[in-house]
């Protein structure tokens, strides 16, 4: 009688002994540091903090991290976590290379064909027909044609001693808006001046768990870790970022999404 309790005595200590050893390592560490500090890290797909940044009770096996930061290239690497053991990752930023900043002072010209009938905008403000040769700052502009009722908003570019000719050919009553054209508005009558950030030609954006980045003059962009590529490059108008259309619709769909 006195063994056999003295047996499972011993089976009962044995599972309580090993259980939480086996649990515990089955999950490693990993400490992500940048230089310069401040980078926002996503391990596949989901966003976790800025860097410095310490992150438990993962998984073992190998995860995917994406590395953004505002001026700064993003970079991204592979880390195989090993259970009960903490893995680092060290990364160097590389900042993009700055663009001249003497040809936004530089003036070019700015001549539109094919726009009988319509009323002609250049950055919100209306320009007097005939459309030829007008003198623009050299740089990034929001084009607005407006015919009746129909707005057509477009992003241009002025060269320094150039002249940019835009042909637009007219609309018919029958023409519609195809779903390839977009348009550029303000980022800030989508998302809060304090939720993004503007450093020289990169946009940041930080909107309830949404993460962007983007620059202006390139189609290229990363949101929540993943890159794309927009149909219309963001510009920079009267200091203000615009984006496109289809971005900012898009953000707005993934906003409601995370308030349910």
């Amino acid at each position: 009688m006195s063994i056999r309790v003295l047996v499972t005595a011993l089976a009962v200590a044995l599972v309580v002994a090993t259980g939480p050893v086996v649990a515990s390592s089955a999950h490693g560490s990993v400490y992500v540091s940048t230089l310069p500090p401040g980078a926002s890290v996503w391990m596949d797909g989901n966003y976790l903090g800025n860097t410095p940044l310490f992150v438990d009770g993962l998984d073992a096996g190998r995860h995917f991290i994406t590395l953004t930061r505002a001026g700064w290239q993003p970079q991204s690497t592979a880390v195989d976590v090993v259970s009960g053991h903490v893995a680092s990752v060290n990364a160097v930023l590389t900042a993009n290379a700055p663009k001249p900043q003497e040809q936004s002072r530089a003036k070019g010209a700015l001549t539109i064909r094919g726009v009988e009938g319509a009323k002609i905008f250049v950055d919100g403000v209306a320009l007097t027909p005939p459309y030829d040769a007008q003198p623009e700052y050299a740089g990034d502009h929001i084009l607005l044609v407006q015919r009746g009722a129909t707005r057509t908003t477009t992003s241009i570019r002025i060269y320094p001693d150039t002249t940019t000719t835009i042909s637009l050919a007219p609309r018919s009553s029958s023409t519609t808006q195809t779903g390839n054209d977009d348009m550029l508005a303000a980022l800030v009558d989508y998302v809060p001046a304090s939720d993004f950030t503007v450093s020289g030609d990169e946009i940041a954006i930080h909107h309830n768990g949404i993460e962007l980045e983007c620059t202006v003059g390139s189609r290229t962009y990363v949101l929540n870790g993943k890159p794309g590529v927009l149909s219309v490059a963001p510009a920079m108008v009267g200091g203000k970022p615009y984006l496109p259309m289809s971005l900012l619709q898009r953000l707005g769909a993934q906003n409601k999404d995370a308030t349910r």
